[in-house]
């Protein structure tokens, strides 16, 4: 099924070394992240009303695609396109998993690439801008098991 909408996508980009509660952690944090760093207007979050489970939704009108990365040092390279081209993007690294949001950030302030991993990339922008991007990653599928990260 083809999606009309989307001249502009949420892509997030995940670390497949990670096991799926830590991924879908990182995707989490890091789409909050994006959206409150950024006009939340752009996603042009629409109304999905449903009676019968008695609420209101809100869904952005563009997709989210949620494409794999097999190592992190692709997730680097991915960060420093993003960055170049003025992309909004919004990372998660590994050292962002602790016992409180001090002990995270202190953390983080001292990963580094030879000890810490990215866990996951999120990003928004036009699809012409992205593309080429992300061209290189393929979609996430359920079926492919973790290939286990170092954890602490």
């Amino acid at each position: 099924m083809a999606y009309a909408d989307n001249a502009s996508k949420t892509v997030i980009v995940v670390n497949s070394e990670f096991p799926p509660p830590t991924i879908i952690n990182a995707v989490a944090h890091s789409v909050l992240g994006l959206i409150g760093s950024n006009d939340r207007d752009a996603w042009n979050l629409l109304a999905y009303p449903s009676p019968a489970f008695p609420s209101e939704s809100r869904i952005s009108e563009f997709p989210v695609i949620v494409l794999r990365a097999k190592r992190s040092s692709a997730l680097e390279k991915l960060i420093g396109a993003l960055r170049d081209r003025g992309v909004p993007h919004n990372v998660f690294i590994d050292s962002m998993i602790g016992t409180s949001a001090e002990n995270q950030q202190t953390a983080t302030l001292a990963a580094t690439p030879e000890q810490n991993k990215l866990i996951c990339v999120a990003l928004f922008g036009r699809e012409e801008a992205i593309r080429p991007l992300i061209k290189s990653f393929s979609l996430y599928r359920e079926s492919e098991p973790p290939r286990v990260a170092p954890t602490e």
